[in-house]
Parts: structure tokens; C-alpha cells; sequence
């Protein structure tokens, strides 16, 4: 069976940027190997959600062809399930950030931190804080966490408010659930709220928890360690995307008659390609960029081996974009060209074989936020002609006209 390479790069499309002489990071940035997939390749610039600017795990559903407007329960059970916290049907599942708050007002909702740091604080805080309810808190990456609350006599409900700047969710009338990206629009701290009687309780824990929680970590070693370095210190946590149901996705291996794996590195997406039925490359998201994607196109080629499908995730333009970091974004791109596509390129048969580069959304450097934008998609396969420089540009300009939407994506790709 022909093989499949889908890539997601995080966040990978932008706005023009003055800097980069008006171009994206991806039209500016120099992608030689990549022009061995265009020979033979077509372009695609779906929108994800419309006027929406999506989410992460939004954006991951609807490339791997799962309508975030159906499946959809909240952010919480894929990051909770992929930290193996193994969320069941009336657990609340919740995404988390460490953050800080100064003198009563939003200082930052990412302090970033080690691995040890980020378990240091979770193992206070699951042993210092006491609550009504069983809980469970496990530390994530740079300043993520996820937690559960197990099902009790208690009726937990989703239909809570984010107490995470920038981030609104949408409740809609089939069940669905989604945040969307709205930006920072002022510096106040927000409580959880219920958006219906039924969450009242579900609200009045989490703001416990959050305020319980501060005072720990605020007299935690890790807090004051990093007070005395003069570094960022979280004293806050923001809470976002509570889910109490299983989003139940079809198993995408049955769905296609192709056996898939997943590259991954982050629980996010661990999650996802979990709920999708793929089978996960035990990998971890290495803090040398480079030395990262080494090592993950190197299990994505081993997996081709094994499977006819290989996902792979590519976090760090996004984060850089997050920073307002356009130079280290487009730097980031040429990487993923030396390094991933020129890899992909010798390993792969051009003649059968299908790659897909694209992204969950975009991410401006400049603002710094999610956007609503159309994404970039390049598919290439033996079948297509040749297509120029892939760019924002390109795909606007010369497109399928039958991917209107991301979720249209797979359903194309596995068809061929």
C-alpha cells in the first residue's frame, strides 16, 4: 500500500510581516528540499472555523477530518488523556496554565519552566490542596498541566466559563463544545463562571482550586527560587476547556483502511491521535529544535515501516509566534526543511507516496494570537503537476476548489 506523511506544523501560517519584506515567515523562509514534493503537488486554503479563530485541538481535529462542531467535548479530555490521566465519562477534564498575576492584575498566562519545576510544583499542589472532591493534577510541558476531578455523587458540568485570558468557549446545541481565540483584551482576573444552574457547584470548585492552589505554589521552593534568580514566577493558575464526556471520534484506521501512527510530542495532540485510534511513537518534545526534529523524522521514517499512515506534529512555530519571534519562526521553517523534508524526500517513493504539510491555524507574530485566516495546505502525489513557491499566497491564488473546509482535507488525501 502506497504510504502517507501528514504533517502538521503548529501555528505555521502568519500575516505579512514589514520586517521580511511584507512576506510570511513561510513565503520568506528558503525551502530548497521542499521543491522535490512541489514537481508533483497541488495546493488547498480551507478555512478551519470559519470567522472563529480555532484552537489547537480545533485545528488538529479538523486536518485529521473530525468536524470540531460535532466531536467536540472540550480541550480538557484530549490534554488529560494524553498525560495518561485516563479521564472517563463524568470526570471533569480541564486544561491548565501557570501564570502570574501582579498586584491584582494579569501579569502573564505562560510562565515558562522546567520539567522538574512544572513536577516539583504539581506534586504540591495534589498533596497541599484540599478540596470537597478527588482530584488529580499532573504537570504538562514548559507551563501546562491537566486536571481531572473523578466522577463523585456530584454532578460535574462543562458548562463553565475560562478563567484563561484570550480564550472564550461556545457551547452549541448539539452538545459541542469549543474555545475560541479571542485575544487579551485587558488585564482583569476572572473567576469561573457557570453559564447554566446546572454548573454552579463545577464553578465554585474550580475557583477554590485555584485559589487554594495559588497559595501553595506562592510558598512553594520552586516560587521562591525563581523569585531569588529574578526569573518569571508563577503564583497563578488559568483554567480552560472543562469537558465531562468523551468525544467519541471514529477510529480513523477503520474510517480509511490504512493503519496510522502518530509522531507526537505533546499531550494535546497525544491525546487526539489517542481518541483517533492511531497508534503513538513514544517520542517527548525535546528543547533543542533541531535535535527534535531529527529525532522525530527519524521515527516517522521507522514508522513507515510498519504503517501505511504516519502523523507527525511540529509544535515550535507556534510557540516563537506566541513570543512575537518572526525571525526565529521563518529560521524555524528552513529547519523543517533541511532537516524533515529533505529526510521525507529520500526516504519516501515520489512516484506512489503522498506528503501533506499544513497547519491547525495561524498564528500572527505581530498580534501574537491565534487567527481566523484560511491555512495553507500542499499535497503531493504522483497524480498532480507541478505548483510553485508554497506560501499563504500560493494557496490563495491557485487552490482545490473541493477542500473548503480543513475537514475536507482527509477525506481528499485518502481517496487518492
Amino acid at each position: 500500500m502506497n504510504k502517507t506523511v501528514f504533517i502538521i506544523v503548529d501555528g505555521l501560517a502568519d500575516l505579512p510581516i514589514k520586517q521580511l519584506k511584507n512576506k510570511t515567515p513561510l513565503d520568506y523562509a528558503i525551502k530548497s528540499n521542499l521543491y522535490k514534493f512541489l514537481k508533483h503537488s497541488k495546493f488547498a486554503y480551507p478555512s478551519v472555523l470559519g470567522n472563529f479563530a480555532p484552537q489547537s485541538d480545533s485545528g488538529v481535529m479538523a486536518d485529521l477530518g473530525y468536524d470540531p462542531l460535532k466531536y467536540s467535548t472540550g480541550r480538557g479530555w484530549f490534554e488529560c488523556l494524553g498525560l495518561d490521566m485516563q479521564p472517563k465519562d463524568g470526570d471533569l477534564s480541564i486544561r491548565v496554565n501557570f501564570g502570574s498575576v501582579k498586584n491584582g492584575k494579569l501579569n502573564s498566562v505562560r510562565t515558562y519552566m522546567s520539567n522538574q519545576e512544572l513536577e516539583e510544583l504539581s506534586e504540591e499542589i495534589n498533596k497541599k490542596v484540599n478540596l470537597r472532591e478527588d482530584f488529580q493534577f499532573k504537570a504538562g510541558e514548559d507551563y501546562r498541566a491537566g486536571l481531572v476531578f473523578r466522577h463523585s455523587k456530584n454532578v460535574f458540568s462543562q458548562f463553565v466559563s475560562n478563567n484563561e485570558p484570550g480564550y472564550t468557549a461556545k457551547f452549541f446545541k448539539n452538545g459541542a463544545k469549543i474555545s475560541f481565540a479571542t485575544g487579551v483584551k485587558d488585564r482583569e482576573i476572572h473567576k469561573v463562571k457557570a453559564v447554566r444552574k446546572e454548573a454552579v457547584y463545577t464553578a465554585s470548585l474550580l475557583n477554590e482550586f485555584i485559589l487554594k492552589s495559588s497559595s501553595v505554589i506562592k510558598n512553594s521552593k520552586v516560587y521562591k527560587e525563581r523569585k531569588k534568580k529574578g526569573l518569571d514566577a508563577p503564583n497563578y493558575l488559568f483554567l480552560r476547556d472543562a469537558a465531562n464526556k468523551d468525544p467519541k471520534l471514529p477510529n480513523i484506521n477503520q474510517k480509511y483502511g490504512r493503519n496510522w501512527a502518530a509522531v507526537v510530542g505533546m499531550p494535546l495532540e497525544k491525546g487526539i491521535s489517542t481518541a483517533a485510534g492511531m497508534t503513538l511513537i513514544s517520542t517527548s518534545e525535546e528543547k533543542d529544535i533541531k535535535r527534535d526534529f531529527y529525532d522525530k523524522v527519524e521515527k516517522t521514517t521507522k514508522a513507515l515501516s510498519k504503517f501505511d499512515a504516519v502523523y507527525l506534529h511540529i509544535k515550535q512555530a507556534d510557540a516563537v509566534s506566541h513570543l512575537g519571534k518572526f525571525h526565529e519562526k521563518y529560521a524555524i521553517i528552513e529547519d523543517i526543511d533541511k532537516i524533515i523534508i529533505s529526510k521525507l524526500a529520500n526516504v519516501l517513493d515520489l512516484d506512489k507516496d503522498t506528503l501533506v504539510l499544513t497547519c491547525d491555524h495561524a498564528t500572527s507574530s505581530e498580534l501574537k494570537r491565534h487567527l481566523n485566516s484560511n491555512i495553507p495546505v500542499l499535497i503531493s502525489n504522483n497524480k498532480f503537476g507541478f505548483s510553485s513557491n508554497f506560501s499563504e499566497v500560493s494557496c490563495s491564488n491557485n487552490h482545490i476548489k473541493g477542500i473548503k473546509k480543513a475537514v475536507d482535507i482527509m477525506p481528499f488525501v485518502m481517496s487518492l
